[in-house]
């Protein structure tokens, strides 16, 4: 691989990575309190940006932050060569790389699928049966706790990966 196609997978690494962190930071702290705070136009709003391709911006965004990290990791190692990973800058490129891959597990697992389940029974919420509309009304309340603990978990781990990655080439 020549120089120039090396270093074009790195900057599409850090600017998705940049994206991704963004987006969570942005959607987590800034939109979804927003949305909450906002009743039944709240569920509106998120339809709206889910209908805009929120929900897979931020799949495609986190998938090739994931894959070119895979792949730096892999060239800068040699091929996962064991002495190269247990250098002081192959374990940070390590622990960067594990702490970004559970941000895109996180992410996925328990925040995409959770909102993905919110955004389906938000529009359920007329429910006319008392019982049935207090059990649906506390499974969302569920679902929007499990979305904000997973959120900022996801931004703990990717500020662990920013971290690591940053310092790794001077450890």
């Amino acid at each position: 691989m020549n120089a120039l196609t090396f270093l074009s997978i790195r900057a599409a690494h850090v600017l998705m990575a940049a994206l991704w962190m963004g987006a969570t930071v942005f959607s987590s702290t800034l939109v979804l309190p927003v949305v909450d705070a906002s009743g039944p136009a709240g569920a509106q709003l998120m339809t709206r940006l889910n209908r805009r391709g929120f929900e897979i911006y931020m799949s495609v965004i986190g998938t090739t932050t994931l894959v070119t990290g895979l792949y730096l990791l892999w060239r800068f190692t040699g091929g996962f060569d064991a002495s190269v990973v247990a250098t002081h800058a192959g374990v940070a490129f390590g622990i960067g790389g594990a702490a970004g891959i559970l941000a895109g597990v996180v992410g996925g697992a328990v925040v995409g699928r959770s909102a993905a389940k919110l955004s389906k029974l938000s529009s359920r919420t007329t429910i006319a049966d008392d019982n049935v509309h207090r059990a649906l009304l506390a499974e969302i309340a569920s679902l929007k706790r499990r979305i904000r603990v997973g959120s900022r978990v996801v931004i703990g781990l990717q500020t662990t990966a920013l971290v690591f990655m940053s310092v790794g080439h001077y450890v």
